[in-house]
């Protein structure tokens, strides 16, 4: 393993039968942690496709950041449940789901973000403004409208929450369409061993799967799995994830890059205690 002193990188880890058709680079659940994304990002290769999971904003100090970042890195980007949150406060005109905008401002980060677009508006950024006067940076309105609800390389599937393991799950692709929009893929969260990646491969679209999601904060020595990885563990520990596909395109290998994230809450523990859960797949308070 490499080591220095703000980042950990695992070795590769193989898997069989599945395979992306490109060379990825995954992150996801970054909550304004800019200075976290760049640590990650200096395991970029600028070559591979960067693929983020969702919830680019709230909690941390500067979700503007994180998302002029994900945009200046053309990255694919997945509609999480924060951003998805945010969308009937900043467009009142046009969507009105479950009087979201309330919970979003109070208590998911809602007011973090807009300090943070309101510190970049002052600072020259172009912005929106809405009918109830509230601005927003356009590159925002920019970044919703590119996000998507999964992406899907050769049989790796890529999305916010996850799906469950035998229901069919549909993706909506419009959340500005509240009609037809069906939020329920961006809440979901596994709630035992079964429900994870362990045991059996997703089914999505009647092919097996690999999974890589994020949402769902897991405990750094579960999140690798023999069908998928949950890419999340929370506001002190950031993680971004390379795939890298075999010659033929039927295996391929990964592996997880980490770094300790101040910029939200302050961690109990060190880059070194969390490289060896990931690593060894050692629980946190056994160390």
């Amino acid at each position: 393993m490499t080591m220095d002193t703000e980042t950990f990188v695992t070795p590769y880890y193989e898997v069989k039968g599945f395979s992306p058709t490109e060379k990825l680079f995954v992150m996801t659940d970054l909550h304004g942690c800019s200075q976290a994304m760049s640590r990650l990002l200096k395991h970029y290769d600028g070559s591979s496709k960067v693929v983020f999971l969702g919830d680019a904003i709230d909690r941390g100090p500067d979700s503007y950041g994180v998302v002029k970042t994900l945009l200046d890195l053309d990255a694919l980007c997945i509609l999480g449940n924060h951003e998805f949150m945010s969308l009937e406060a900043l467009y009142p005109e046009t969507v009105y789901y479950k009087n979201w905008a309330p919970l979003w401002h109070t208590v998911n980060g809602g007011d973090k973000t807009l300090d943070s677009f309101a510190k970049a508006i002052a600072e020259g950024a172009d912005y929106i403004e809405n009918k109830n006067k509230i601005r927003f940076p356009k590159i925002y309105d920019d970044y919703i409208r590119r996000c998507q609800s999964h992406y899907l390389s050769g049989n790796i599937l890529l999305s916010h929450a996850g799906i469950p393991a035998h229901d069919k799950v549909k993706f909506c692709e419009n959340p500005f369409d509240p009609q037809n929009f069906d939020d329920t893929f961006l809440w979901r969260r596994p709630r035992t061993a079964l429900d994870q990646y362990r045991y059996e491969p997703r089914i999505f679209n009647d092919k097996e799967v690999f999974s890589v999601s994020g949402h769902t904060p897991m405990p750094p020595h579960v999140i690798r799995q023999n069908y998928g990885v949950e890419l999340d563990t929370g506001h002190m520990i950031k993680l971004a994830m390379e795939i890298l596909p075999n010659g033929d395109n039927t295996n391929c290998r990964y592996r997880i890059i980490g770094t300790i994230c101040t910029e939200v809450d302050t961690p109990w523990y060190t880059l070194e205690q969390v490289k060896k859960c990931v690593e060894k797949e050692l629980i946190l308070k056994e160390i």
